[in-house]
């Protein structure tokens, strides 16, 4: 008859050892899987302001469209022209340039007497106070 051995088949070396081995695949699935979830978090990140971006550059190609535009009108001949006589005060030959003339500030006020009637100077009012008639 054989013998038993008195050791429960749980605490058999190659029991243990596969124990170790489940524990230690399931702490790696745990890292993979939570460095997947990270990296697809990051993905759905990267792709909003992908979309933010993409918005920006959209309104500044359409800014630099209408810049440009504004640029080409503001260059042409006709534009030219009407700067040349509005802002430049030019003329073309044959033309006579008339520019009104404001009116200069001593023309334009008259000047007060020198000495009126009636009036005393300050000082002699600040006399008069302190002292009395003076």
């Amino acid at each position: 008859m054989p013998t038993q051995s008195s050791t429960p088949a749980s605490s058999t070396p190659s029991s243990l050892k596969n124990r170790l081995l489940i524990a230690a695949a399931i702490l790696v699935f745990l890292l993979v899987f939570g460095e997947l979830w990270r990296r697809v978090s990051q993905a759905a990140e990267l792709r909003t302001l992908e979309h933010q971006i993409g918005g920006q550059v959209t309104q500044l190609a359409q800014e630099s469209d209408r810049m440009a535009t504004l640029i080409a009108k503001a260059q042409s001949d006709e534009a030219v022209a009407a700067w040349a006589r509005d802002e430049g005060k030019m003329i073309l030959p044959g033309e006579i340039l008339i520019q009104p003339i404001a009116p200069t500030a001593a023309t334009a006020t008259p000047e007060p007497p020198e000495d009126p009637v009636g009036v005393v100077p300050n000082w002699r009012v600040w006399l008069e106070w302190l002292w009395g008639n003076a």
